[in-house]
C-alpha cells in the first residue's frame, strides 16, 4: 500500500501540493492510509464499538482544538500512546505554531513522541521537553520526506516505531529511554532554551511558585490572614484558576476567561465577578462563595501581581494543555501540592513542608498502574455483569483519599462500564436517558451526576485533601462535557451544572470517633480540632444502616499512630472490618511488614478470622519514587471462611514496573488453613519458602532462641565509657562487624554498676555469637564470634549457646549461609528505610537451626565439615584483611569464596533443599 500511495503523489504532486487541495482531503487519500498500512483500524472496520477503539479520529474543522488523530491501545483506550496533527501538503511544516501545538499534544499527555504530518514529509517531534516557541525548532527527533518511504531502511525507523504491533511491543517507551539527555554544566547553568521536566514536575513548580507569589501579595495587603488562612485562601483561588482553564481548554466554556482578566481594569475584580457567575452557573466547592475571597472588605493581591499570575497561567502563554493532562496526573501533582503549608509570621511568608510530611521523608504518590490494579479487583469485579440499576445501589470508599487518585479511578471504571453497557444495548440507552452522537450512545451529565453522586465516597483528616478530591472528581465529571452538552443540561434541568459533594467527600478522622471528646483529653480547642473526631453513622447514615460500603480501596498512612500506638495502615485495616458490608471486599497497597512481624500476630489473627484473602502481591522497592519500603498490595474479601487457597506472587526487589500483569499470570497458590499451623500465623507469600517453613516446623529442626540466651547491646549514650579501666567498668566493643571477621578500632570500658550479674552473664561467662543488626548490600545476615568476651552497642545482638551438643562453629556457619539470609529476608518484616534492612531479635531467634543427631554417623561428619570449614573461613578472613600486596588479596578472596560456597552446599544437603530450590535461592532460577 505505501508503494502506491507513493507513487500516486509523485504522478500528482504540483496538485497535491497546492493550495486547493485541502487537509481534510489529504487525511483521506493519504494519511489514513499509511496508518492503516501501519495495521492501525483508523477507519474502525474491525474495532466496531465507540468505546473500544484504538485510533480516534478529529472530525472537527477547527484543528487547533484537538490532536487529529490519537492513537492507544487496548484495553487502555482513554491513554494515548502518540498523536498525529495533520497538514495540507502545500503548508511549511518546520514552523512554530505547529511544532509548539504538536509538542503540546505529546507532553501534556506524557508521550515521548508527537507526530506533524502532511504525507510529503513526517516530522517525529521530541515531546518529553516542555514546549517553549524559543525551542521548539530543535525538537525535530527525525525528519522523513515522502520519497524515502520507499527506502527499506528508512521506511523500517518509521515502522519499528510507529505500527501497531511495535507499539504494543513498547516500541515508544524503549525508543525514549535511549535519546540522549543534555549534559554537562551548561543545562545546570539554565543555558539551554528547553526543559526536560515531565508535566507533573514542570506544573507543580508552577504552582508552589504562584501559591508563594499570592501568599506574599495577599498578606501585604491583608496583614490578618495568618498562615492557615492564606493556605486556604491561595488553594481555593488557585483552584478556581485551574478549574476555569480546564473549562477553556475543554470548550465547556465558549469564551477565554483567564487572558481577559484585566480588561476592564482589574484583573482582581474581574476574577472575583467570573466566580459568582461560576458559582451560579457550576455550583461545587470550588466556586462557592468564601469568607475572605468574595468578602467586600477583602483586599485581595497586588493588581500586578494576579494580572501577571493569570497572564502566565493563559492559554496563549501557556504550553499546558488540560484536554491532554490525564486527570489522575493532576492528582499526582495536587497529592505533593497539598504536602506543604503557608507559614505566616508578621513580616514574612514562606511555604513549608506539613511536619508529617517531613517526618515521613516527603509525600508518595501511588502510581497508576497500581491504583488501577486495585480498582480493576474491587470495583471492577464487584459490577461486571450488573445493570446500572443495580450498580447505583452500590457504595465504594476510599476511606484516606488524599487527593482523590483512587476515586478518580472509581469514577472512570464505573462510567466506562456502564458507557459499554449501554452502548450494547440501544433501547435501554435511549429509556435511560442516553444521548446518541455519531452513532455512539454517550452517558448524559445528569446520568454521571448520578453515579458520582450514588457510588463515590471518600474521606479525609485535612479539609484541603478534600477540596481537592471534590475537584479532582469534578473535572472527571465533566471530562468529555462540551458547550453544547453544558448549555443542554442547563436547560433540560434548571439546575447547576456540578452536583454537591459534601455528603460524599467528607472532612473527618476515619480512625476516631466523637466519643473521644467525652473523656475531656484535650487542654485546647485547637488540639481537639486538630484530631477532628468523626462517626461514620454520622456522616454515612444510609450507607451504615444498609451494613456498609461494597468496596474500599487505597493507600493508608504509614507511620506510627499516636493514639493507637500501632501502625497507621494496620488502624486502617482494622476500621474496614466494621465499614465492610458481608462479602465486601478491601485492596490496599500497605507496608508487607504485617504478612510476618511477631508485632503483627494480632492482625494477622484478626484478618485470618474476618476476611478471606484473595490475593497478596509483593512489590519491588521502587514503587515510590526515593522511599525504599517493601510493599505489598492485597485482596480480602469480608467472610469468615475456615479454608481457602491464597493466591500470591512476589516480583524481583529490583524489577522496574509499570503494570502487575505478570503478578496474575505467575500466580502461586498457599492454603489459608495452614497458616494456622504457624504459632506466629505468619503469611509466607514465597511459594518455596512457605514450602521450607513448613518443613522447618518439624521435629527435625529447632529455633535459634530455644538453644541460646540473646540480648540486644547497650545504648551507649546512657552510660559512662572511659578509655581506661575502672572499677566495675567492662571492655566495651567500638567497632564494626561483618560475616566471620570484626574490626576492632579501639580499647574502651563502659560501666555496668548498676546492673545485676544475670544482665551481666548476657556478655561474659560463655562463647559467643554476634549478629549485626544492619544486613549488608548482598542482602546477607553477618555474624561473627568475638575474640573475647565485650559489651556490645545497640546495632549488634549477642547470643550464647546453652544446654545444646552443638558448637558455636557450627551455629555461625548455618547462620552466615545463603540459605538463612533468604528464610530471613523473605519471611521477616525487615525495615528498609534508607535503604539498610535489618534484623530484629525477636525474629533472629525464629530461625531454624538443624538438630543433629551425634549419634548418627553423617550428622557427626557434617557437624565436623561446617565447624572445620567455618574455622578455615575465620583464618582465610584474618588473612584476606591483613594481605598487603594484590596477589595476595587476590589469593585469599577467591580461598574465601571457596570455602563459603562449600558452607552454602553443605547446608543445603543438611536442608534438604532439591536442585531447583537452590536455584532460586541462589536467584539462578530464571
Amino acid at each position: 500500500m505505501i508503494s502506491n500511495l507513493v507513487n500516486d503523489f509523485q504522478t500528482n504532486e504540483q496538485f497535491y501540493l497546492s493550495s486547493a487541495y485541502s487537509e481534510a482531503q489529504a487525511r483521506l487519500d493519504f494519511i489514513d492510509k499509511f496508518f492503516i498500512a501501519l495495521s492501525w483500524d483508523v477507519n474502525h472496520d474491525t474495532q466496531k464499538n465507540p468505546y473500544e477503539q484504538e485510533v480516534i479520529v478529529e472530525k472537527s474543522a477547527d484543528s487547533t482544538k484537538r490532536a487529529d488523530y490519537m492513537f492507544t491501545l487496548a484495553p487502555k483506550f482513554r491513554e494515548p500512546k502518540f498523536f498525529v496533527e495533520a497538514k495540507k501538503p502545500s503548508r511549511q511544516l518546520k514552523n512554530i505554531d505547529d511544532y509548539f501545538q504538536t509538542m503540546r499534544y505529546g507532553w501534556n499527555a506524557q508521550n515521548p513522541f508527537a507526530l506533524l504530518f502532511d504525507f510529503e514529509e513526517l516530522h517525529i517531534l521530541d515531546s518529553r521537553y516542555k514546549p517553549d516557541p524559543k525551542s521548539v525548532l530543535d525538537k525535530c527527533y527525525k525528519r522523513f520526506h515522502y520519497s524515502e518511504y520507499l527506502d527499506k531502511e528508512k521506511f523500517s525507523e518509521i515502522y519499528y516505531l510507529f505500527s501497531r504491533e511495535s507499539v504494543a511491543n513498547n516500541s515508544i517507551e524503549k525508543s525514549a529511554s535511549e535519546l540522549p539527555k543534555p549534559k554537562g554544566k551548561a543545562v545546570q547553568k539554565g543555558l539551554f532554551a528547553f526543559s526536560t521536566q515531565s508535566i507533573d514536575e514542570s506544573f507543580l513548580d508552577l504552582l508552589d511558585e504562584i501559591r508563594l507569589r499570592l501568599a506574599k501579595s495577599l498578606k501585604k495587603n491583608n496583614v490578618y490572614l495568618d498562615g492557615e488562612l492564606l493556605t486556604e485562601t491561595t488553594q481555593r483561588i488557585i483552584d478556581r484558576l485551574v478549574f476555569i482553564r480546564f473549562l477553556e481548554d475543554k470548550d465547556i466554556e465558549s469564551e477565554r476567561h483567564i487572558s481577559g482578566y484585566g480588561e476592564k481594569g482589574n484583573a482582581w475584580k474581574d476574577f472575583v465577578n467570573d466566580s459568582k457567575w461560576f458559582n451560579a452557573k457550576y455550583n461545587g466547592i470550588v466556586f462557592r462563595e468564601h469568607n475572605i475571597i468574595d468578602g467586600s472588605a477583602f483586599k485581595g493581591p497586588d493588581e500586578k501581581d494576579f494580572a501577571d499570575i493569570c497572564e502566565e497561567l493563559s492559554h496563549y502563554n501557556s504550553p499546558y494543555d488540560f484536554r491532554y493532562i490525564p486527570i489522575n496526573i493532576l492528582g499526582s501533582i495536587y497529592e505533593r501540592f497539598l504536602g506543604k503549608v503557608i507559614h505566616s509570621t508578621e513580616k514574612r511568608v514562606t511555604i513549608e513542608e506539613k511536619p508529617e510530611v517531613r517526618k515521613a521523608g516527603g509525600v508518595y504518590y501511588t502510581p497508576q498502574y497500581i491504583v488501577d490494579y486495585i480498582v480493576d479487583n474491587t470495583v471492577g469485579k464487584l459490577i461486571l455483569n450488573k445493570t446500572p440499576i443495580e450498580i447505583s445501589k452500590m457504595r465504594f470508599a476510599d476511606i484516606s483519599c488524599g487527593s482523590g487518585s483512587f476515586l478518580i479511578t472509581v469514577f472512570d471504571e464505573l462510567l466506562q462500564y456502564i458507557s459499554i453497557y449501554y452502548q450494547e444495548r440501544p433501547k435501554e440507552a435511549k429509556k435511560a436517558g442516553c444521548l446518541e452522537k455519531d452513532g455512539k450512545w454517550i452517558l448524559s451529565l445528569k446520568q454521571k451526576k448520578e453515579i458520582l453522586l450514588n457510588n463515590v465516597y471518600g474521606v479525609d483528616i485535612d479539609s484541603q485533601a478534600v477540596e481537592v478530591t471534590q475537584l479532582s472528581l469534578f473535572l472527571k465529571l465533566l471530562e468529555d462535557e462540551t458547550l453544547a452538552t453544558a448549555h443542554e443540561f442547563d436547560v433540560m434541568f434548571k439546575e447547576r451544572i456540578l452536583p454537591d459533594l459534601g455528603k460524599n467527600i467528607v472532612c473527618g478522622n476515619s480512625l476516631i470517633g466523637t466519643d473521644i471528646y467525652s473523656n475531656n483529653l484535650f487542654e485546647s480547642s485547637d488540639e481537639e480540632k486538630k484530631i477532628n473526631a468523626m462517626d461514620f453513622e454520622n456522616a454515612f447514615p444510609e450507607i451504615m444502616k444498609n451494613g456498609g460500603f461494597d468496596a474500599i480501596v487505597g493507600n493508608p498512612p504509614y507511620g506510627a499512630n499516636t493514639i493507637t500506638n500501632e501502625d497507621t495502615y494496620i488502624s486502617f485495616i482494622k476500621r474496614s472490618i466494621d465499614l465492610l458490608i458481608k462479602k465486601g471486599l478491601i485492596s490496599y497497597i500497605v507496608p508487607t511488614s504485617w504478612l510476618s512481624g511477631v508485632r503483627f500476630i494480632k492482625i494477622r489473627k484478626l484478618i485470618l478470622e474476618n476476611f478471606e484473602i484473595h490475593k497478596i502481591i509483593n512489590l519491588p522497592f521502587n514503587i515510590f519514587k526515593d522511599c525504599y519500603v517493601d510493599t505489598s498490595i492485597f485482596l480480602f474479601e469480608k467472610s469468615k471462611v475456615k479454608d481457602n487457597q491464597i493466591n500470591v506472587y512476589s516480583y524481583p526487589k529490583k524489577e522496574k514496573l509499570s503494570d502487575l500483569s505478570a503478578a496474575d499470570k505467575n500466580f502461586s497458590r498457599i492454603s489459608k488453613g495452614s497458616i494456622n499451623q504457624d504459632e506466629n500465623l505468619s503469611i509466607s507469600t514465597n511459594p518455596l519458602l512457605y514450602f521450607l517453613k513448613q518443613k522447618y516446623q518439624t521435629n527435625q529442626f529447632i529455633s535459634l532462641g530455644e538453644i541460646s540466651s540473646s540480648t540486644i547491646g547497650v545504648l551507649a549514650s546512657k552510660y559512662n565509657i572511659s578509655e581506661s579501666k575502672k572499677k566495675n567498668f567492662y571492655d566495651y566493643f567500638v567497632g564494626n562487624i561483618n560475616r566471620y571477621t570484626f574490626d576492632y578500632l579501639s580499647t574502651n570500658y563502659i560501666d555496668l554498676s548498676n546492673h545485676k550479674e544475670e544482665y551481666l552473664s548476657y556478655f561474659f561467662n560463655s562463647k559467643k555469637i554476634w549478629i549485626r543488626r544492619i544486613i549488608n548490600r548482598q542482602d546477607r545476615i553477618m555474624c561473627t564470634i568475638p575474640p573475647q568476651n565485650f559489651v556490645v552497642k545497640k546495632d549488634i545482638y549477642s547470643f550464647s549457646l546453652m544446654n545444646t551438643n552443638l558448637r558455636e562453629e557450627y551455629v555461625l556457619a548455618i547462620l552466615n549461609s545463603k540459605l538463612i539470609s533468604f528464610l530471613y529476608l523473605n519471611s521477616s518484616a525487615i525495615s528498609t528505610k534508607d535503604d539498610f534492612r535489618q534484623t530484629t531479635l525477636t525474629e533472629l531467634r525464629n530461625l531454624p537451626i538443624y538438630r543433629l543427631d551425634l549419634n548418627s554417623k553423617s550428622d557427626a561428619e557434617r557437624s565436623d565439615k561446617l565447624v572445620n570449614l567455618s574455622n578455615q573461613l575465620i583464618e582465610s578472613k584474618k588473612k584476606l584483611i591483613n594481605s598487603m600486596k594484590d596477589h595476595d588479596r587476590t589469593y585469599w578472596e577467591s580461598r574465601c569464596n571457596s570455602i563459603d560456597r562449600d558452607i552454602d552446599k553443605l547446608v543445603y544437603d543438611l536442608y534438604g533443599l532439591a536442585e531447583e530450590e537452590i536455584k532460586i535461592v541462589e536467584g539462578t532460577n530464571e
